[in-house]
């Protein structure tokens, strides 16, 4: 018979006790309620006429934290307070929020949860403001929300940016003649300029911004438990399989 060295007995004891509390760890932090950020955006995330939050991103998000039988509550902040309670704070999730390699190990991605697709806009009533080539953008005041992926990507190729809180102030100063452009998802441009009562006919794409235009995700803050991350990675895979996630989109995209 072949007797254990006393040290390694006690290494083995210490991996099963680290492994144990490990798995109680990430058991009472799934019973807390998880804490979920996301901003304005409509159709994707926005309040109701009773003051819920509601959108596509946000039912898909409901649905996969139901799926993987997660607590939640969901608030809504200004993108830059939203952004960075998800980098500093355990057990939070934010949605929708765009990737980019400058994030990427920022966050535990879980998935895409809605399109997106990234266009600059300018009035129509100005043909002035014409580009052919982003690096054109240089003659021009281009508007961006603070710590958005959008004004992450104008920093990283040299734009200068008019920072803003939200995109309602960048649809107000195109406007008013105090920016040229503003790059907006197209769904959105259109939910965004009925919901403050502009005319979405008055502004019209002046260039397409495809390196923006990966998709919408949800993802985690790194202090929250890898398993809480897993279970709603296999929640929004199943909800992908099943056509759950498909018929979400169809009910706000058609």
């Amino acid at each position: 018979m072949v007797l254990d060295h006393p040290g390694e007995s006690a290494m083995r004891i210490l991996a099963l006790c680290a492994t144990a509390l490990w798995g109680m760890l990430a058991l009472a932090a799934s019973a807390q309620p998880l804490t979920v950020v996301t901003e304005e955006y409509p159709p994707y995330n926005h309040l109701d006429e009773n003051r819920q939050v509601v959108g596509l991103s946000t039912e898909v998000v409901k649905e996969v934290l139901r799926r993987a039988k997660l607590p939640y509550r969901i608030n809504l902040y200004p993108w830059a307070r939203a952004y960075h309670l998800a980098q500093n704070q355990p057990n939070v999730l934010i949605y929708s929020i765009g990737r980019n390699s400058q994030r990427e190990a920022m966050f535990q991605w879980v998935d895409v949860i809605a399109p997106y697709n990234v266009f600059l806009y300018r009035l129509k009533s100005r043909p002035e403001v014409q580009v052919q080539r982003i690096d054109e953008l240089t003659r021009f005041r281009v508007g961006a929300v603070r710590d958005d992926v959008r004004a992450q990507y104008l920093e990283k190729i040299g734009i200068p940016a008019d920072l803003v809180v939200d995109d309602s102030a960048n649809a107000k100063k195109l406007a008013s003649g105090r920016i040229d452009m503003f790059p907006i998802d197209e769904i959105a441009m259109a939910a965004l300029y009925r919901r403050e009562g502009m005319d979405p006919n008055s502004v019209e794409k002046a260039l397409a911004l495809p390196d923006l235009s990966s998709g919408l995700y949800m993802a985690f803050s790194l202090q929250t438990a890898p398993d809480i991350v897993e279970r709603c990675r296999t929640a929004l895979r199943d909800m992908r399989r099943d056509g759950t996630l498909e018929k979400i989109k169809a009910a706000y995209l058609h």
